[in-house]
């Protein structure tokens, strides 16, 4: 007899957007589309170059969301749960991302330096963000993988 839990299951539809459900979802949807700008400005067709630092950028929330975590976790004295560690695992998913596109797209001195900047002011205002709203935050990181399907499509 055929048991439901040996199926496979089925493949996320990637082409799916998730429609802003409220002000929070709107402001990061908000914050991602003009991330996009910046990228599209200075990158225009040049997607591996663009994918450097969409991983660089997609990099951060796991970092700073496993750290705030952590500190929450020292602060109530009381187990996490597995959170900090998955938030980290997160992060290092996405730096070993970046390593590949690294090696496809062989950034410039210049490109190097904008991934700099573009780390230490997303780093900055996001940490900022995962302060004042969690939510917003982690919806940040889902319309930012939305846009990672888009640019690693392309």
């Amino acid at each position: 007899m055929f048991d439901r839990s040996d199926a496979p299951e089925p493949a996320p539809d990637l082409t799916q957007h998730r429609a802003p459900a409220d002000l929070a979802d709107r402001i990061a949807l908000r914050v991602v589309k003009t991330m996009r700008l910046f990228a599209d400005a200075f990158f225009a067709r040049r997607y591996g170059h663009r994918a450097v630092v969409l991983e660089t950028v997609a990099a951060v929330p796991g970092m700073v969301g496993g750290l705030l975590q952590h500190l929450r976790a020292l602060r109530r004295i009381r187990d996490d749960q597995g959170w900090i560690r998955d938030l980290l695992d997160e992060a290092e998913n996405e730096r070993m991302h970046l390593m590949a596109f690294v090696e496809i797209a062989r950034p410039t001195i210049l490109e190097r330096g904008l991934i700099l900047v573009a780390q230490g002011v997303f780093f900055n205002l996001y940490f900022l963000l995962y302060l004042l709203t969690p939510r917003v935050a982690h919806r940040v990181v889902g319309y930012l993988e939305e846009e990672a399907v888009i640019s690693h499509t392309h």
